[in-house]
């Protein structure tokens, strides 16, 4: 109800109804195979085995709310299921009462809560990842005295599972684990025997009929049940998508982020409680040795670290924080109620004191009910204080990489703005998220989505924008002046931005770069200006407005725009880069030159930078500096932009002239003149 679309969601949406329209019509309807690349936008849908979506479709043929919203309630109904399993194992373990802790440290953790309510991959995944885990405890501790319910329900969870996501296929070499567990923790030290060869029978049955019931609701598996579940799963194990993470205050390629970036994410968006009993977990980890479920202990480890590592180890494609291995979430909520129960038991052990373990571990618990009650229902962006909380991880870290915060703003937008207009008025919403709004706005025929980066919003035609932070440059996220003065609605957690609506003062931005286009400065400036008396904090038009005013010769004027400019956003590149060559124009060459020398510290592929450095270098007498940089653009953009390389050579040999030396002043005007050719 309170949950926005998350950024999947659309797509696996109308991936479930191609998969209903796959069985409805007995395969004739094929379109699962052949998605729009507007929906399936890496073409890679197929590889998913879609059984949430299939059911999220199947229950929206009769559901009485809307579709999102069903698909919501279910997405929870899955949260639950992983909650449930998990407090399951807790109390095989060990009690109900620690099984209670296990539900809360589960439900007030807000990174899981926050995902539970809209993310259609990873929690369904974590719900079958662990139902399985609990089904292969259950099964193997029952043997030999199995029923074939106990078969169905394990040969069930694993093919479900497979169903959701094909990384399911890693619980039928748990099956071997598991029993390799309880072989070697029940026959070191003469404990027991155990014939190895009673368990290769229900072990292989499992496996098979596991894997095969994989593909019942997967149309892609269907096609070929034997060889098509490990073709799906090489193609994601391969699957490639690099994108920009903000990661240490930096933006990182996906494709480039360290190896600690799994565990540090984890540590940093997880809570006290749950951290603190993971630690107590390994601090005390011999008491797991004494335990009678010794090997269910270690079966539960194992499927918290083994994927965690070997993800770290092949060194997968991983962003969104720790969202990829959301699935082993469960496990680790086990080990740590397990680590607060070793606490319990040292100190009743020690002191005598019952209770004092479980006692901190729920005062601990407050923290998180104290975060996610006022940021409701913002909670994925929690952040500990190891981060700062939400206020030092923002531009530090990724922050409501979902979207989540997009619904707030469509819904003030439907609410206050929309009924401002008739029915016949045509409202354009230009959006660096139009995929999300699509659904949102269905059924307001009179609003038109276009999607618009963030710094070409002034060269675009719209009525209003709305920004998510996810794809706003990072230098205006740390500067925290990505907000306009028309800024109708923000979503925000602790004060900080998520996702922002804008009413356009006028469209005269808009004319100013239609002038520019057409070759009007003075024009352009005209309508630049009459811009900036309506919204005077517009980086855009004033950093434009300057470097047009420069372009006039009007330095004076350029001067006054673009220190304005600066003043607001002094991390962005272009802000920098007019105000720098403003800055040498009037003879302030060591102001100019750090501003250019900042540029290319931060972007040092920005070759333009070397060459505006190397004429402020040139003009304070700094010639070999000069010659370097100018060299430098040379040597790049000898294939890319040969006129740029010749002029750069040209200028070279003035330097080298100027200074006497003939010889090398013609070497560089004989190499401008071979690109000029």
């Amino acid at each position: 109800f309170w949950f926005g679309l998350s950024g999947d969601e659309v797509d696996m949406n109308e991936y479930g109804k191609v998969i209903l329209k796959y069985f409805t019509s007995f395969g004739s309807d094929d379109t699962v195979f052949h998605m729009s690349r507007d929906i399936d936008r890496d073409g890679v849908l197929m590889y998913y085995g879609g059984f949430f979506d299939l059911i999220c479709a199947v229950i929206n043929k009769f559901s009485p709310f809307a579709e999102y919203t069903t698909r919501h309630i279910l997405n929870a109904w899955a949260g639950f299921l992983a909650i449930f399993f998990s407090a399951r194992i807790v109390a095989y373990i060990t009690d109900k009462r620690l099984a209670t802790l296990c539900v809360w440290l589960m439900f007030l953790s807000p990174f899981f809560l926050g995902h539970a309510m809209n993310n259609p991959k990873d929690i369904p995944l974590a719900a079958g990842y662990i139902a399985s885990v609990y089904f292969i405890i259950r099964f193997f501790d029952r043997f030999p005295d199995v029923k074939k319910t106990d078969y169905l329900w394990l040969i069930l969870s694993i093919g479900i599972t497979i169903n959701i996501r094909v990384a399911g296929i890693l619980l039928i070499p748990y099956l071997f684990v598991y029993v390799g567990i309880v072989y070697l923790s029940k026959t070191i030290g003469g404990k027991e025997n155990v014939n190895l060869k009673d368990y290769t029978k229900p072990v292989l049955i499992l496996a098979i009929l596991g894997y095969l019931a994989g593909s019942l609701f997967w149309p892609y598996g269907q096609k070929n049940p034997l060889t098509n579940p490990l073709t799906a799963l090489s193609e994601m194990s391969n699957f490639k998508i690099n994108l920009s993470q903000i990661w240490q205050g930096e933006k990182v390629m996906s494709g480039e982020l360290p190896s600690s970036y799994l565990i540090k994410s984890f540590f940093l968006t997880n809570t006290y409680a749950l951290l603190g009993g993971v630690l107590l977990f390994f601090a005390f980890i011999r008491a797991t040795a004494r335990s009678k479920k010794a090997h269910v202990i270690y079966f539960v480890a194992f499927t918290a670290l083994f994927p965690l590592f070997y993800i770290i180890y092949k060194k997968s494609n991983v962003y969104h924080a720790w969202r990829h291995v959301l699935f082993i979430f469960p496990s680790v909520a086990v080990m740590s109620v397990l680590g607060w129960s070793y606490l319990n038991g040292y100190i009743k052990s020690k002191w005598q004191r019952a209770g004092i373990g479980l006692g901190i571990a729920a005062v601990l618990l407050i923290e998180p009910i104290l975060f996610i009650v006022p940021t409701f229902p913002n909670t994925v962006t929690y952040y500990n204080q190891f981060a700062g909380g939400v206020e030092g991880a923002y531009g530090n870290y990724e922050v409501d990489y979902y979207y989540n915060s997009v619904k707030q703003c469509t819904d003030y937008f439907i609410e206050h703005e929309l009924p401002n207009y008739k029915p016949e008025d045509t409202v354009v919403i230009a959006t660096n998220s139009a995929h999300l709004l699509f659904p949102y706005m269905k059924g307001h025929n009179n609003v038109k989505i276009t999607y618009v980066r963030f710094h070409e919003r002034d060269q675009q035609d719209w009525d209003y924008a709305l920004f998510h932070i996810a794809l706003i440059p990072l230098e205006e996220i740390k500067a925290e002046q990505w907000l306009p003065p028309t800024t109708v609605y923000t979503a925000k957690v602790k004060g900080k931005p998520l996702c922002a609506l804008i009413k356009r003062p006028s469209k005269n931005d808009l004319l100013g770069f239609k002038a520019l286009q057409a070759g009007n400065r003075e024009e352009a400036v005209s309508y630049f200006l009459k811009y900036l008396d309506e919204d005077s904090s517009n980086i855009n038009v004033l950093s434009m407005t300057a470097r047009v005013l420069m372009e006039l010769n009007r330095m004076d004027s350029a001067y006054t725009y673009a220190a304005k400019a600066y003043e607001l956003d002094k991390t962005g590149v272009e802000t920098k880069r007019v105000y720098a060559m403003i800055l040498a124009y009037k003879g302030e060459g060591e102001k100019a030159r750090s501003l250019f020398k900042e540029i290319i510290s931060e972007r040092p592929d920005y070759i333009a930078a070397y060459y505006y450095l190397g004429m402020v270098e040139k003009n304070m007498g700094m010639y070999q500096e000069a010659l370097n940089d100018f060299n430098k653009v040379a040597q790049v953009m000898v294939q890319q932009d040969p006129g740029f390389a010749a002029e750069c050579y040209t200028i070279m040999g003035d330097i080298f002239k100027s200074q006497g030396d003939a010889a090398q002043a013609n070497k560089m005007y004989s190499l401008a003149a071979g690109l000029k050719k």
